[in-house]
């Protein structure tokens, strides 16, 4: 007779995300959906009149502003900004 053992691998309770920061990381992701689309459909376009210092710099700040929520996509979007001002 054979058994097979399944080995479920489980988080420590604190890094675990809860309820209140998935809405929290929602209710941000939305914001900046409506801030984007009502850039494109009312306002200037996206980094016109910036240079692409300033462009990384915001896109820096934006990056430290979920690094908290989403690490592994801020440190992307540091790379990216890095990227975009080395051009």
């Amino acid at each position: 007779m054979a058994s097979t053992t399944l080995h479920s691998i489980s988080l420590p309770r604190d890094a675990q995300p809860t309820v209140g920061a998935s809405l929290q990381a929602l209710w941000v992701a939305g914001k900046n959906l409506v801030v984007a689309l009502s850039q494109a459909a009312f306002g200037r376009a996206s980094g016109a009149g910036q240079t692409r210092l300033e462009q990384a710099e915001e896109l820096r700040t934006f990056a430290a502003s979920i690094q908290k929520s989403d690490p592994d996509f801020a440190l992307d979007l540091f790379a990216a900004a890095d990227r975009h001002e080395g051009l």
